[in-house]
């Protein structure tokens, strides 16, 4: 046991390689005012969960996770939002279990919810913490892992399904992924049913393993269960029922719901094949829905047909698609699927508490490890950013929003602010001006010494999606008349904070002026080779596409502005009004928008008319997939659908709207929950026609050739990582497809400006950096070893910069 103030210089790096532990946990004497375990002051339900449940039990399993467990009674610093425990000893079985037994009880004392945050916070261990968390002791039943190369496995199909997409989307005649899930003891575990038919034959009391559904499975059920050998596997086949109210009794399989959901936001399809004969189709389908899962297609058997044969063939039968993956837990059909799909990954599954599959490959579940890794739970990763493109792509379920460590953030001086904007406008530029000079080494003076720069890593740029010729095109004119080259790009909107989730507050903060700092670099390379420059016209389209009220960006706008002039973009940028420049330029006729506008909104309303959206929402969704009026070259609704989902604004509820946001878009297509159900509707409703808005605009700036505002000698730059031919891929923040009014501002690797979703920074225990204006919404967000005693570390301040590639 190390005692208060002797401990090792190895233990206090353990302590701090955990950034989560380091901000939770305090060992040594407690506070003046640290109150026990015991002694609580009177405290609101959600402030005794909050402040002081889950602090403890994220400290606790913490210290387990680095091998240590506390010694002495643990007391809360409810003002400094730490945890102190007085020593810490060694992991050992026996004493593990004593100081969770009396853990679990003192917290179950302060609230009948301490089991669901122990659940919380035991999900997703690593192998190390769970096996410190094995033996007899109140939290054995909550600790919870995924191995990983089930994980591996599962991400691996994820990304097939993606690849297949993006080919698809290239080129049309490629098929479209599909991944084919069998439903018993794959998709679903029918322990119910199994146990009655158990106990027909008179199998009954505890079990250390129940059989599968196959004869491989029987005796190794049949000896570990110490029964007869004349209790055959026909038997029990033959006492499991397959009627409409047992088959309602199978559970779900971990991770399935979460897992299609993937699929479908990777640009794919599951569909369901099953041994289940047609008879039994209407039962299936009510446990579907039961579950969530009644979207999603189904495919019975004929009585007494080869199963695997009929698999195969319905998956032949599906034009336009083809399986990337099957998952089977039957060997005989895996092998039927493997001869006819040698492209496909064929996974076996074993159910967990089942025998009948013994494959080294075979996956237990259909959960996957949450991206960014969790904290605190025993993996080597480190507070990260997520690289998630959208808030669907995160495990929102297993985040936290984390209250006690929000006001650990840091507050810049004015003269600080300025000097982080000055220094990293300053580095870009000269950055800039080193890879001008070595373009105008090559070349200079034309439109191919224009696209060279253009074509650096720096700025993002495809040169398959613009190519020398539309340069060359675009910018010929300008290099000939000796004036700026002319580029447009489209945005800035305003800040999506809708839900909270992506955003904390509606302003521009630092990822806006990185994007500055980024065409200040392109503009500085640029005069090397063509000294007067660029010129770029943003054309802001707060709410062109979506109605938007003018208090909802007006902020926004403001402030992007005052940005302008603070990095010095001014002299470049200019932001205009879409709408304003396409009258300027004769874009067709735009008294008749608003009739366009009308006609394109009721073609989209009659081509979706009778989909139920509030009573089957993922049926409605992958039906309106089907119905899709767009024409080629325009989004398709049930992808924008479930991007606009995510930026339309949530109800206000209770004092923690973030939390609350996080709750409702963790399932937000389940609307019979009684306390969330309503939001999520009005949510789900207010998206449907918002989606509708959107893309009947899009048709209607076609028909108004909205196109001219960049057609002649000007180069249409887009923020798209898939943008059209003919447009300058520009990725302002490199690393992150997240464009920054997408998002908040945050510090990656090298100190490195980039953008992440807000939810996903304050699970990974970012910090928040405010500006000195005094604003709720962060300027910034940082991992939190760069934040000591309240104070941004003077080399990360002097030092941030843009990705370099």
């Amino acid at each position: 046991m190390y005692a208060t103030g002797t401990l090792p210089e190895r233990a206090r790096e353990a302590l701090a390689r955990d950034s989560l532990l380091a901000k939770y946990c305090q060992v040594g004497t407690a506070p003046r005012d640290g109150v026990g375990l015991a002694d609580l002051p009177e405290l609101a339900e959600r402030d005794r969960l909050e402040l002081v449940v889950r602090p403890v039990v994220i400290t606790v399993r913490s210290l387990l996770a680095a091998g240590a467990v506390p010694v002495g009674e643990p007391r809360v610093d409810l003002a400094g939002g730490r945890v102190v425990v007085p020593g810490l000893a060694a992991t050992e079985p026996a004493r593990t279990a004593e100081v969770i037994d009396e853990l679990h009880r003192a917290l179950t004392a302060i609230s009948p919810e301490a089991d669901r945050v122990v659940a919380e916070e035991l999900r997703f261990c690593s192998a190390g913490l769970l096996s410190v968390l094995a033996g007899e002791h109140a939290w054995t039943r909550f600790a919870h892992h995924v191995p990983s190369a089930q994980n591996e496995v599962l991400q691996r199909v994820l990304r097939l399904v993606k690849e297949r997409a993006s080919a698809h989307r290239r080129d049309p005649q490629v098929p479209r992924p599909l991944v084919a899930l069998d439903l018993d003891f794959c998709a679903f575990h029918p322990r119910a049913r199994v146990r009655d038919a158990l106990a027909a034959l008179g199998v009954t009391g505890p079990l250390p393993v129940l059989p599968g559904l196959y004869e491989p499975g029987w005796e190794p059920f049949r000896e570990p269960a110490g029964l007869p050998e004349e209790l055959a596997h026909a038997d029990f086949r033959r006492a499991i029922s397959w009627d409409d109210e047992a088959l309602l009794t199978d559970e779900l399989a971990p991770g399935v719901r979460r897992f299609t959901r993937d699929v479908a936001q990777a640009g794919g399809r599951v569909v369901l094949l099953t041994g289940r004969r047609h008879r039994m189709r209407a039962a299936t389908e009510r446990a579907l829905a039961r579950h969530g899962l009644g979207h999603l297609e189904l495919r019975t058997t004929d009585e007494g047909a080869d199963v695997g044969a009929q698999k195969v063939a319905a998956l032949r039968g599906m034009a336009g698609w083809e399986p990337v993956a099957a998952f089977d837990d039957k060997e005989a059909n895996r092998v039927a699927l493997r001869a006819a799909f040698p492209q496909a990954v064929v996974v076996p599954v074993a159910a967990p508490g089942f025998t009948g599959v013994d494959e080294p490959d075979a996956i237990a579940t259909f959960e996957t490890v949450p991206q960014p890794v969790p904290l605190g739970r025993g993996h080597s990763a480190g507070p990260s950013l997520s690289h998630a493109t959208s808030i669907a792509q995160l495990r929102l379920d297993a985040m936290r929003t984390r209250p006690t460590l929000w006001r650990r953030g840091v507050h810049l001086t004015e003269e600080e602010q300025a000097g982080i904007v000055t220094a990293l406008c300053r580095g870009a530029q000269e950055t800039g001006e080193r890879l001008g000079d070595r373009v105008a080494a090559i070349e200079t003076g034309s439109a191919r010494a224009i696209w060279q720069v253009m074509q650096a890593k720096l700025f993002g740029a495809s040169r398959s999606a613009y190519p020398v010729e539309h340069a060359e095109a675009d910018l010929s004119r300008a290099v000939a008349a000796g004036e700026p080259a002319e580029f447009v790009i489209l945005g800035p909107p305003t800040k999506q904070d809708g839900s909270r989730l992506k955003a904390l507050g509606g302003l521009p903060d630092l990822a806006e002026v990185a994007m500055l700092a980024r065409l200040l670099q392109l503009d500085a390379a640029v005069r090397r080779v063509h000294p007067p420059g660029i010129r770029v016209t943003a054309l802001a389209d707060p709410s062109h596409f979506r109605v938007r009220e003018e208090h909802r960006y007006c902020g926004y706008q403001r402030e992007f502005r005052r940005m302008l002039e603070l990095t010095g973009a001014d002299r470049l940028v200019r932001v205009r009004n879409v709408d304003d420049v396409a009258a300027e330029h004769g874009c067709g006729d735009a008294d008749k928008r608003a009739e366009l506008l009308a006609r394109h909104r009721e073609r989209y309303r009659s081509a979706l008319a009778g989909l139920d959206l509030l009573g089957d929402p993922r049926g409605a969704l992958a039906a309106a997939d089907e119905r899709d009026p767009g024409c080629p070259g325009q989004p398709r609704f049930a992808e924008m659908f479930r991007s606009i989902v995510h930026a339309v604004d949530v109800p206000r509820t209770g004092d923690d709207p973030v939390e609350f946001a996080r709750r409702v878009y963790a399932e937000p297509f389940d609307l019979a929950d009684p306390e969330l159900g309503e939001a999520r509707a009005e949510l789900l409703a207010l998206a449907w026609d918002e989606t509708i808005t959107y893309l009947s605009n899009k048709h209607v700036d076609v028909e108004l050739d909205y196109a001219a505002l960049w057609r002649h000698d000007r180069v249409r730059m887009s923020l798209s990582l898939r943008p059209e031919r003919g447009r300058f891929r520009f990725v302002p923040l490199g690393g992150s497809a997240v464009m920054p009014w997408q998002g908040t501002a945050a510090l990656g690797r090298g100190n490195e400006v980039s953008t992440d979703f807000a939810i996903s920074l304050i699970d990974q225990c970012y910090l928040p950096v405010w500006a000195p204006e005094g604003h709720e919404q962060p300027w910034f967000m940082v991992p939190p070893d760069l934040v000591r005693d309240g104070v941004l570390l003077p080399e990360v301040r002097d030092g941030i910069q843009l990705r370099s590639k």
